[in-house]
């Protein structure tokens, strides 16, 4: 079901929504569920949970079926999530408070790192967002590696950009003339704003390139550790019997990416490196690398 016919669905509420979300994630991936899970979590009287199972099964027929061996419902072999991402981070994320208090009867060992990622100022991401928004000039007093003093920068931000550790925006900087990042931390006021853009998004070459990459195990491992590693990055195996996979992004955000998959660097040991950017894409990539 598309977004679009979502919202249209009168007889679909917001609640409702939330509840479908929740019994197609706890359906794919715990593999059984019941009307406990729903009044766990939303605090529904089993009555209203099994309506909503119900509500839910004529929105998606061929998602569930009920199991008397398990006492609950199971996901078909035709289920495909409508309601939600499907994925386990999202899984995760909306079962750990409850699957932390053994509330809905599951057993769950798991750990997942969060991340050193600094909150970003919401002040001042207002203040960016409406730069962004209406295309304004503005002053910001950023600090840098090279300039460790704050400093006043004239910026016509386009974008936020989210690393994966680090938030930036996307900007046009007067004092080198060209497009740059700027890490929201580095930043420690907007002074002023000074009219229009002078460079907006289209005028960022970078951002408007698409460069794609192959990665691949690292031929220094044997055959056998190779199927392992193809096996951990979801690589194909192409017409020649190499393992590869495909990614397509900014040439802005190549980096980012680079990094993400610990290819910034190259290692010495092939157990350390694992995967490689497949040398005919190396041609493609050498432009767009950092110098």
């Amino acid at each position: 079901m598309s977004e679009d016919e979502l919202l249209q669905a009168p007889a679909v509420k917001y609640n409702n929504l939330q509840s479908y979300r929740l019994i197609e994630l706890v359906a794919q991936w715990e593999g059984r569920l019941t009307a406990n899970h729903l009044s766990d979590v939303f605090g529904d009287s089993r009555s209203t949970a099994s309506q909503l199972i119900q509500s839910y099964i004529e929105q998606c027929p061929d998602s569930l079926i009920y199991n008397p061996a398990i006492k609950g419902y199971e996901p078909t072999e035709e289920f495909i999530p409508s309601f939600c991402s499907g994925t386990l981070d999202e899984y995760m994320q909306l079962m750990r408070p409850y699957l932390s208090q053994n509330t809905t009867g599951t057993q769950l060992n798991t750990y997942q790192l969060t991340g050193l990622q600094r909150a970003p100022d919401p002040k001042l991401v207002r203040q960016l967002l409406r730069a962004i928004s209406q295309k304004q000039r503005i002053v910001i007093g950023y600090a840098s590696i090279n300039t460790p003093d704050y400093e006043d920068r004239i910026i016509s931000p386009h974008s936020l950009i989210n690393d994966g550790a680090r938030w930036h925006t996307r900007a046009w900087c007067e004092k080198n003339q060209e497009f740059r990042d700027f890490v929201l931390s580095r930043i420690n006021a907007i002074h002023n704003i000074e009219g229009q853009a002078t460079k907006e998004q289209s005028d960022d070459r970078l951002w408007r390139t698409q460069v794609q990459f192959n990665i691949e195990p690292d031929p220094r491992l044997s055959p056998e550790r190779q199927r392992i590693v193809a096996l951990d990055y979801d690589m194909n195996t192409t017409l020649d019997g190499r393992y590869k996979r495909t990614y397509r992004v900014r040439a802005a955000l190549l980096i980012y990416w680079l990094q993400h998959l610990r290819l910034d660097r190259y290692r010495e040991k092939a157990e350390g490196q694992q995967i490689i950017i497949s040398p005919e894409s190396q041609i493609t990539l050498a432009p767009y690398m950092p110098k």
